[in-house]
């Protein structure tokens, strides 16, 4: 099967949730799948001691949708804290993480592209609970595992082909 096959299988068993802009709708320039776990915390209404960190996360995942420029590091080692989204260790996993940076402490939503301007996000955390980043890029990937039936993420061989208007840091 293919991903977009096992997008659809899983959307039809509500275990992926299609996002769409707060703002535009279903109109939107790119497309963001979610886990349950992804759309419980950008669904509001939020709690009210979550709720400025937790609306700020679903304006991220809105400016990813509606098509805003997004800067993209793609060397794992090299991260500066202005990227937007990162590629995470072991690269030829294809995993990539959502730097949520404002408010401090920010968050952190893992997952991967399945196709040009299509990314799946499957798990997510505050960026100071996370005492061990590969335990939480793990959870990604096990999480993925568990979902697409051995349905490998999209793989490109430039950021172009992962994702427009974006700039490389």
């Amino acid at each position: 099967m293919s991903i977009q096959d096992e997008i659809a299988r899983l959307a039809t068993a509500e275990r992926l949730f299609c996002l769409e802009s707060l703002l535009t709708g279903n109109e939107t320039i790119r497309t963001l799948w979610l886990s349950q776990e992804v759309w419980e915390a950008v669904t509001p209404p939020y709690p009210a001691d979550e709720a400025v960190r937790l609306s700020e996360f679903r304006e991220f995942l809105d400016g990813f949708l509606e098509g805003g420029r997004f800067s993209v590091a793609e060397n794992p080692d090299l991260k500066p804290s202005d990227a937007m989204i990162a590629r995470v260790h072991p690269v030829k996993n294809e995993f990539w993480d959502f730097r949520v940076t404002a408010p401090k402490p920010g968050i952190r939503a893992f997952g991967a592209f399945a196709a040009y301007d299509t990314f799946v996000l499957l798990t997510w955390e505050y960026r100071d609970d996370i005492p061990d980043f590969d335990a939480e890029v793990d959870r990604c990937k096990h999480k993925w595992a568990e979902l697409f039936n051995g349905v490998s993420p999209f793989k490109g061989n430039h950021l172009n082909e992962y994702l427009s208007n974006y700039w490389a840091v």
